[in-house]
Formats: structure tokens, sequence, C-alpha cells
């Protein structure tokens, strides 16, 4: 008897083992996603050429540390999150955010001679923004979310001209995570030209900066 029961057990774990196997392969396949400057039509130039333009470092951004991962996160209740395993960020989300600013900021801010960078990029005069990212995900009513706070400083630092909250719903125009992507962007958008319209207003309180432009390397033979 016992062996026989023996010989069961063997075949079923013998024959069951394929059949999970099999279903951890039909698992879908992930997807990756990048965030998206505005197009082109929708910022006020190109990108300055100018070599007396004002500089603009834009840096740091920081994000909170539930976005930090590569999946993208959804609010699907006030102490509820989804991580979708299967929906992932082609890179860092920070690293992301940065780059979409500096690109929108480029264009905005062209006719207004500034020299949009990233704020490791070491320069002499001009401004730096700083960006800190509260909430920034789709939540389940159709929208994404959009909270920061971001200021205008002299590059060094050393004064503050600008402190200013942010907060955008931004409505969604699909349910799958394309569509989710694409309202970030936009909501990205909405920060950038808030931004610009500042430093406009800065630039027009206070005049073009002196001439600036990016510390040489001391190692680097002219």
């Amino acid at each position: 008897m016992k062996r026989t029961a023996l010989v069961r057990i063997a075949l079923l774990v013998f024959f069951a083992t394929p059949l999970v196997l099999a279903g951890c392969g039909t698992s879908p396949p992930s997807k990756f996603y990048v965030l998206n400057a505005v197009k082109a039509q929708d910022v006020s130039g190109k990108v300055t050429s100018d070599p007396h333009a004002v500089a603009l470092a834009v840096g740091p951004v920081t994000i909170p540390d539930y976005l930090d991962r590569p999946q993208i996160v959804t609010h699907l209740a006030p102490n509820e999150l989804a991580i979708n395993e299967y929906d992932r960020w082609s890179g860092s989300l920070r690293e992301d955010v940065e780059r979409v600013l500096i690109e929108n900021l480029s264009g905005l801010l062209a006719s207004e001679r500034v020299l949009v960078v990233s704020w490791q990029r070491r320069t002499t005069g001009g401004y730096r923004v700083g960006i800190e990212v509260n909430r920034f995900e789709a939540v389940s009513s159709g929208s994404v979310i959009l909270k920061a706070v971001w200021g205008v400083a002299s590059h060094d630092a050393s004064k503050v001209f600008v402190t200013q909250a942010f907060s955008i719903n931004q409505p969604l125009s699909g349910k799958d995570h394309s569509a989710v992507v694409a309202g970030m962007s936009q909501a990205l958008g909405a920060l950038s030209q808030e931004i610009a319209t500042s430093v406009k207003s800065l630039i027009a309180t206070r005049g073009i900066q002196p001439p600036t432009g990016t510390t040489p390397d001391p190692g680097k033979k002219k």
C-alpha cells in the first residue's frame, strides 16, 4: 500500500512540474516607457546658441522614495499603491524628469537668451532652479497628479528669488500606461511653463546677468 501511494505521489509531482513551469512562461513581456518634452510647436523658440546667454541650471530634482523604482506606480486609494511589474521606466524616473524639464525650458526660454543646462554642469553666474516633487502618479479617477515645490536662486544658491508650490490634476486620454505617461509629460509641460514665466519676469526685473558659461577644466589644454 505504502509503495503504491509513493508511486502515485511521484507521478503527480512529475506531471505537475511541467504545468507549473508552463504557467510561469505565460507572463506578459515587460513594456518600457519614457517621458517626452512638449511638442516643438508648443514652445516659443529653439535652443539658444547665444554665447552671452544667461545660464539657467536645472536641479537638483528630487522625487519621493516610493516613486524611485523601475516600475510605474499608480495610486488606487488614499493608502494603497499599485506597483506595475510589467510596465516600467526605461531608466531613472528622477533623471527623466530633469531631462524633460531641461528640454522644455530650453525651448520656452530661448527667446530670452537663456541657456538651460543640468545643475551638475558647473556654471558661473545666472540662475538655478531646484524642484522637489512630492507626488507624481496616476490616480484611479483617471488623471495624473503632480505636486511640487520649486524655487529660483542664484547659481550658487546664496540668494533665493522665488519659491512656489505647483499642483496640477492632468486628465488622461485613456486608461493604459501609454496614456498615463503621456499625461505625466503634459503635467511636466505645465510645470515648465510656470517656471519659464517666473524666469522671464526675473530677467525683465534684473536684466540679463553678465556673460556666463561653463567653468573651464583646469586639466584641459587650450
